[in-house]
């Protein structure tokens, strides 16, 4: 089980390509997800190394995923608006996975 990682355009009219994928090749609960991107060298937008200064890091979650993850974060309200977080944006250096060895997917624009 692993965070499977799935670049999508900026662009909202461009269909998600499952084309650029990226498996971290594992699920770790202690780690941000923005930890298991920088573990296969994936550039996901972090400009602050993932102290949450930066708002740069967003990262997007199918609805039925969310609740593998803990709770928005206060840091998050900050840079992200409610219509974002209700749309299933996060920011990768404050999201976690609830449990070791879930199968994920996060998108990302980076």
């Amino acid at each position: 089980m692993s965070v499977n990682f799935i670049r999508i355009s900026k662009d909202p009219a461009v269909k998600i390509s499952q084309s650029q994928s990226f498996d971290a090749g594992y699920c770790l609960q202690g780690l941000n997800i923005l930890g298991h991107a920088q573990l296969i060298d994936l550039f996901i937008g972090s400009e602050c190394g993932g102290q949450g200064r930066c708002g740069k890091d967003r990262i997007q979650i199918s609805e039925p995923e969310r609740i593998h993850y803990n709770p928005p974060t206060e840091l998050e309200h900050r840079y992200l608006s409610d219509a974002l977080i209700a749309d299933g944006w996060r920011l990768a250096c404050q999201c976690f996975p609830a449990e070791d060895g879930l199968s994920l997917t996060v998108y990302f624009t980076g």
